[in-house]
């Protein structure tokens, strides 16, 4: 699935990272870009977590038939579920498995799967707690875990539940493959392992979420208001998706505090600031109420009602919250709009409302010669400017990566706009 829609033209699924995968996928399947189940692919309108929710459901990469009727109720895998044009896709799909030999192409990527599949169990079994999750949520009906390193996937990471007719369930944490080593072989560390427990997390949270809906949407809509471009780059286009982001991110950071500690802890609440997931630390705060009070809180279900007071809490707190951690920029020396600028001006100074990491992101980051100043709440840019022009002036890295505070956080896009006054009349001899 990952490859059709690779090919489908979804740019989720064009950011393989493992250099020897990437370029076999290209070289193997560039003929059949315009097959008819790559243009059925494209024509309904699903990416992200859909194509791999899809393929959970399906029996295996040959055969491709459904593990259950996908028209049996409470099978929804994507918003608008028709399965007609699926199961048409599906048909297609077949005989793109067919006639591209599909099998073939595994058979020869089996060295490169081999070696990722022993480095994962490896990893699972030595620094992953997969039983933690029965621990931390409570009382469940029993889940098969099942972890999928998104081999084709890049950084793109998914999670899925499937349950089969007897009841029987399985939830699927799909994290991509972001880091390969020396030889171009796939990385599991303990980015990689976080990613995985929020991917899990997210299956545990969402239906006890659901069922607390109608309490959380007014709030969650009114906060997402106030971060929307923030999400919206991350491919959070709506309330509810960040609501779940930020209860599976929570449940990460009890993770990682239980297993790496307090300090570590923070560190990952400092990276969810970063990423505008302004409430985080009180989040983090109300989670240990219930992690320390499981007598009172057997299972996440009975800790629900806090939970939805949480967010309608927060929300009409949001503006203070983004206040206090995001930076701004407080004043310009040279005024935001300005018509009249003196073309003789020889630096802008710039204040923020808190402290910013004075070094850019690598070492190639600069400011045209600009300082910030030991506190790092002023900047100062030298400029050359020349009469009666417009200038248009990013506040930001020269790479084009933004500024950040001391906290990581970073400064919502900015840019001075002003125009120079025009050059005053020769002086009459």
């Amino acid at each position: 699935m990952s490859i059709l829609f690779r090919l489908a033209g979804n740019s989720e699924y064009h950011q393989c990272r493992v250099p020897a995968y990437d370029k076999a996928i290209e070289k193997y399947f560039a003929p059949y870009r315009d097959h008819e189940a790559v243009r059925l692919a494209r024509s309904l309108g699903i990416g992200f977590e859909a194509p791999v929710k899809l393929a959970i459901y399906l029996r295996d990469a040959e055969s491709l038939e459904e593990r259950v009727p996908f028209d049996r109720p409470n099978v929804h895998l994507y918003a608008a579920w028709d399965p007609a044009p699926v199961r048409a896709f599906l048909v297609a799909a077949r005989r793109f498995a067919a006639e591209t030999n599909f099998q073939e192409f595994l058979r020869s990527q089996q060295p490169l799967y081999d070696v990722s599949n022993a480095r994962l169990q490896a990893f699972l079994r030595d620094r992953a707690d997969l039983a933690w999750f029965a621990r931390f949520f409570g009382p469940q009906p029993p889940a098969y875990l099942v972890v999928v390193p998104g081999m084709a996937n890049g950084s793109a990471s998914y999670a899925a539940r499937f349950v089969d007719e007897s009841g029987a369930q399985e939830i699927y944490a799909i994290p991509g493959i972001s880091k390969v080593d020396g030889a171009g072989l796939p990385v599991f560390d303990s980015d990689w392992r976080n990613v995985m427990v929020t991917e899990l997390a997210h299956v545990y949270v969402s239906q006890p979420a659901a069922k607390f809906a109608a309490r959380m949407g007014s709030p969650a809509r009114q906060m997402y208001q106030a971060v929307a471009p923030a999400m919206q780059r991350q491919s959070y286009g709506d309330s509810w998706t960040m609501l779940n982001q930020s209860l599976s991110r929570a449940v990460t950071i009890e993770y990682v505090m239980e297993h790496d500690g307090q300090e570590a802890a923070h560190i990952a609440i400092q990276k969810e600031n970063a990423r505008s997931f302004f409430w985080m630390s009180g989040l983090v705060d109300l989670l240990d109420t219930y992690r320390k009070g499981r007598d009172q809180y057997p299972a996440f279900d009975s800790f629900m009602p806090r939970v939805a007071q949480f967010f309608a809490d927060t929300a009409p707190r949001i503006r203070e919250l983004t206040d206090r951690l995001q930076p701004k920029v407080v004043s310009t020396s040279i005024a935001e709009g300005a018509r009249d600028v003196d073309p003789g001006t020889k630096q802008i100074v710039v204040r923020f409302s808190m402290a910013m990491t004075r070094t850019g992101p690598n070492k190639s980051s600069k400011i045209s010669g600009g300082r910030f100043d030991t506190a790092g709440t002023v900047l100062t840019i030298p400029i050359a400017l020349e009469a009666d022009r417009d200038y248009a002036i990013p506040l930001r890295w020269s790479g084009g990566q933004s500024f950040v505070s001391a906290d990581g956080v970073p400064l919502p896009g900015a840019t001075l706009r002003f125009r120079t006054a025009p050059a005053p009349p020769p002086k009459k001899p």
